[in-house]
């Protein structure tokens, strides 16, 4: 296990933390491939909420399950979405999938914060592929109080971006030591994972009162109980310790059944699932690695954390915060609880599930290798076949923001327990028939549904995908451009438009690396044009910040807002960049006012504006905005350096005649 430098003390600040998204890294294309690898059936329709308009007025239902209906435009969305992960486990899906809508047409009102409307929008995903089937049973309660979630089969990349190393660095610099590149390391590369057959997962981490509930019946003594108790981080020592005092029920704090239970040891999470299983007669077991990681995502093909890709707020998970080391922005967030917390007192992901990201770290089946994602197979890995570690995944109370990326990869001896460590469960489908792959089920049914949200039969453009993405970690450009080329060819033929779109965008984005930016900006409007169709708005999103990164005016920028105009409406202050209008890009103020003018008798208009570098993406009517504008200077080019001024001089003198 990897610790981290926390405070002694964990004294709580008392000031609220604001959210400050991750700056996008220019001119990197890996950063928009990992996007293309989506699940159509977790990004469809939840995504497209801030850009569709005229959404259907279907009436709530009546009875003891309709969700609340919001009073109005200022009700909490975090809320509404932690209510529809809840109806969702308890099985009421028709519930759920109402107050979903509700939320759209809340979010598409002139009177919506629509900055918080796009902040949960990653929350949102894989609710829809959950929600799709409602005559499937999507969660169950077993005997001991668990809530299982159903997670459909589906694929996403596993692992970490090359480019998420200096992320790392650059974010937690005041803690990054020497090693740390190392550290996260085994996390690349970033790859593609199938898997072909559904299984539920705990909702929850394992509770104290479940764990009791073995020991009760099995007179179970743990690892911590046999050996020299559990480790504990020791500040003095500097290096975690073992405590003799420390298991499962004797904590450093007060404990309650409803904490997760820590102090147990990979031996004794195994044997928790063999009782369970004899118990339940159904097959209980730890998920594989693969397996955690696509239920952390929540339906998300990559995501850095359950609810997106920025740091951590008050309301997202329990980490380590209280840290003056961590980056400035988090130095004030307080996530309110100085240890454990109650399993589930955070808003769930896409699947329904909780802690996901924090609390307690969570051992998974795998043995660990550091380089296994080298050689890992496509279709549902389990890991090596023997080791001396088991992985151990997620953040912790304990713990940075960077332990709780979903693609963390943490390792201990089976035998080991920490004061920070616990375990959740899955279920395999009895439903389902593991002799059975890739042609069955739900992957069959998403297959069907969506025409290639994998490619189904041509395994020779999945290759040459698979190795464009390869070629590109390597910085292989020439390669990369062409198996994409010839990728594309094949999905042109078989006339798959999704996956058409999805290779156009990675291409732009390497030819943006090449320095080709008439063809990266022509090919990157292409596949917005047909990812806003497809109503995928998240993807829609990355390939409209790259396009603002490639023009040469990259907007305008509002300096003042009119009261009551649709501009004030809308949620535009002062200060934001207007960096798309009616699917145009790269304008000036003249320009701009051109366009505003053009679209005055349009009924609705695409609008984004981008923030502290997080796009907002909205529907409003057409005409004049009720705002005054700006253009927006570009940072000037570095000076070339004195020697190369030099020799260019050099070089441009031309050479004496002779007389």
């Amino acid at each position: 296990m990897n610790p981290e430098t926390s405070s002694a003390s964990r004294r709580k600040p008392t000031r609220k933390f604001n959210r400050i998204a991750v700056a996008l890294t220019a001119g990197t294309v890996l950063a928009i491939v990992a996007v293309f690898w989506s699940n159509p059936r977790a990004v469809a329709s939840s995504d497209s909420l801030v850009n569709e308009t005229s959404r259907t007025t279907a009436q709530a239902p009546s009875g003891p399950d309709s969700p609340p209906v919001p009073a109005s435009a200022g009700v909490q969305i975090g809320e509404q979405v932690r209510r529809a992960g809840e109806l969702l486990m308890e099985g009421k899906t028709a519930a759920a999938k109402e107050l979903i809508r509700k939320m759209k047409r809340q979010c598409e009102t002139a009177e919506a914060d629509h900055r918080e409307c796009a902040r949960w929008l990653g929350a949102l995903r894989g609710f829809d592929g959950n929600i799709e089937k409602t005559g499937r049973q999507t969660s169950l309660t077993n005997t001991i109080g668990m809530k299982m979630v159903r997670i459909p089969a589906g694929e996403y990349m596993m692992g970490s971006l090359k480019m998420e190393m200096d992320w790392l660095r650059l974010t937690f610099r005041k803690i990054w030591r020497e090693g740390h590149k190392q550290w996260f390391q085994d996390e690349m590369p970033l790859h593609p994972v199938r898997l072909t057959h559904p299984f539920y997962m705990g909702a929850n981490v394992v509770t104290v009162g479940q764990f009791r509930q073995f020991v009760k019946d099995t007179n179970y003594k743990t690892d911590a109980e046999k050996n020299d108790g559990g480790m504990i981080f020791s500040h003095q020592e500097g290096r975690w310790v073992p405590k003799k005092e420390m298991k499962w029920d004797s904590v450093p704090w007060t404990i309650a059944d409803d904490q997760p239970v820590v102090f147990v040891s990979w031996n004794d999470a195994d044997a928790f699932c063999k009782w369970l299983s004899r118990k339940e007669k159904r097959t209980y077991r730890l998920p594989t690695e693969a397996e955690w990681e696509m239920g952390c995502r929540g339906g998300s093909v990559w995501v850095r954390y359950p609810w997106g890709d920025k740091l951590p707020g008050d309301r997202d998970t329990n980490f380590g915060d209280g840290n003056p080391k961590l980056p400035e922005s988090l130095t004030t967030v307080n996530d309110g609880f100085r240890y454990v917390s109650p399993v589930g007192s955070f808003p769930p992901n896409g699947y329904g599930l909780y802690d996901m990201a924090g609390n307690v770290m969570q051992w998974v089946q795998d043995y660990y290798d550091r380089n296994y994602y080298e050689h890992s197979p496509l279709d549902d890995p389990q890991g090596p076949a023997s080791g001396t570690s088991r992985v151990n995944k997620g953040g912790n109370w304990y713990s940075s923001p960077a332990d709780c990326r979903c693609a963390f990869r943490g390792f201990s001896g089976p035998t080991m327990s920490f004061w920070n460590l616990g375990f959740r469960v899955v279920m395999e489908d009895k439903d389902e028939d593991r002799t059975v792959t890739a042609r069955t089920s739900d992957y069959q049914d998403s297959t069907e549904q969506t025409a290639s949200s994998f490619p189904p039969t041509d395994e020779d453009a999945l290759r040459l995908f698979r190795d464009a993405m390869f070629a590109a970690q390597q910085q292989q450009w020439d390669q990369a451009t062409k198996d994409l080329e010839e990728a594309l060819k094949l999905y042109e033929k078989r006339e798959d438009f999704k996956w058409i779109a999805r290779v156009k965008a990675t291409l732009a984005g390497i030819y943006a690396e090449r320095n080709r930016m008439y063809k990266s900006k022509e090919l990157y409007t292409q596949a917005l044009d047909e990812f806003r169709k497809m109503g995928d708005a998240a993807t829609a999103r990355i390939i409209l910040a790259r396009l603002q990164e490639l023009e040469t005016s990259p907007g305008v920028k509002v300096a003042e807002v009119k009261k009551g105009g649709i501009a004030d409406r809308a949620g535009i202050v002062v200060g934001d960049m207007i960096i798309e209008y009616g699917g145009e890009t790269g304008f000036r103020v003249i320009g701009f006012k051109k366009l505003v003018e053009d679209y005055t008798n349009a009924d609705r208009i695409t609008l984004s504006v981008m923030n502290n570098n997080e796009i907002t993406t909205m529907s409003v009517p057409g005409g004049s905005l009720g705002i005054a504008v700006e253009d927006i200077k570009r940072p000037p080019r570095p000076r070339r350096p004195p020697e190369d001024d030099r020799s260019r001089e050099r070089q441009r003198q031309r050479p004496r005649r002779g007389r």
